[in-house]
């Protein structure tokens, strides 16, 4: 009986490293899967509202309404691309003309302006002069359009790919529910209905907060920014919206990547301004956009759409970028709120689970 059991647990684990090793293969796929999910949560509101439209006893058919959907968010996105790509070749160009050392000696010389306060006793200018080079040889232009020349082919074969996933996600609205519960046994088959339909909905208000909060995060940013007179207010927006997809450290992030921006693009063509000053005014937009967010967006929309505590999403959060980084810090919220869905459906019994879930 024994090596009866011995071998049914060498078997599973066989099995286990060997699908393993096939999901390891076959991450790209899983990866395009999954970004094609979510576009399919953000856009199934307009799928549902294009289902509204009726003439007489005609609808709109499925398959018309998916590709009127996705040929709306690919000319949203076409058209942001189209009017951030001369901005962003200009800044590239920018970056590549700098004259690091130059720039350095007029920051150096304008340090002295700063408050005594602000100012360390440690070797500040050589720490600045260290980054400022670093960064620079990073963003130096011929290495990345190399970069973006070689991998041209199989970000295009990804693009593709999520479009055509996406497609018949939106046309096929119960496709997921039906390989889901195909493979589900027979006394479990309610319960995993239920977690289908409620995991697309909590995930589809989680995903549409998201792109709402990074819109509004942007448009404050851009806005201020611009009264400021900062330069490519608009592309130093969007790259700090994209960066607070990141939780809690990607608004620091985005704020340090905007402020060198917009400090180098303005000592270029401005040597004699007061640096302290303008860090200052560029300063504020991001200051003004994160109060935004953490007291009325984030509240919104996790008490809203995953309703969950944020001391509960702070902690899972810590938890997940320890475990995987900064992937993990921004897959951690979804996550969660489907194990939470899963765990009451299946552990009710406990009351730790009991108190997680109540609000579910």
């Amino acid at each position: 009986m024994s090596s009866s059991k011995n071998i049914r647990l060498i078997l599973g684990f066989l099995g286990l490293v060997l699908l393993c090793y096939v999901l390891w293969n076959v991450r790209l796929m899983i990866y395009s899967f999954f970004a094609a999910t979510i576009v399919a949560f953000i856009a199934r509101p307009l799928m549902r509202l294009l289902g509204l439209i009726r003439i007489k006893k005609w609808q709109l058919p499925n398959t018309l309404r998916a590709a009127l959907v996705l040929s709306f968010m690919i000319g949203v996105v076409a058209s942001i691309i189209r009017f951030l790509a001369p901005i962003i070749i200009n800044q590239a160009h920018i970056l590549s003309q700098i004259d690091t050392n130059g720039v350095f000696n007029r920051i150096q010389s304008q340090l002295t302006t700063l408050p005594s306060w602000l100012v360390s006793d440690t070797d500040i200018y050589t720490n600045m002069q260290e980054e400022i080079n670093q960064l620079l040889t990073i963003s130096d232009v011929g290495t990345y359009l190399g970069n973006i020349i070689g991998g041209i082919s199989s970000t295009l074969i990804g693009i593709f790919s999520v479009l055509f996933i996406s497609f018949f996600l939106l046309k096929d609205g119960q496709i997921i529910n039906q390989i889901i519960t195909s493979l589900s046994p027979e006394k479990y088959l309610n319960k995993v209905k239920t977690i289908v339909v409620e995991t697309k909905d909590l995930l589809s208000r989680y995903f549409i907060g998201v792109l709402v909060q990074v819109t509004v995060v942007v448009l404050v940013i851009t806005i201020g920014l611009s009264i400021a007179g900062v330069k490519n207010a608009l592309l130093i927006g969007v790259i700090a919206g994209v960066f607070n997809i990141i939780p809690y450290i990607g608004p620091l992030m985005g704020a340090g990547i905007g402020l060198l921006l917009a400090a180098t693009s303005q000592l270029e063509t401005a040597p004699d301004m007061v640096l302290s000053g303008f860090l200052l005014s560029a300063l504020i937009p991001f200051v003004v956009a994160q109060l935004l967010d953490n007291f009325v967006l984030q509240p919104v929309i996790f008490s809203k759409s995953v309703k969950a505590h944020p001391l509960e999403i702070f902690m899972v959060i810590l938890a997940a970028g320890s475990l995987a980084g900064i992937v993990g810090m921004i897959i951690a919220v979804p996550t969660y709120s489907f194990i939470r869905i899963i765990a009451k459906e299946f552990f009710n019994g406990y009351k730790i689970v009991q108190g997680l879930t109540k609000d579910l």
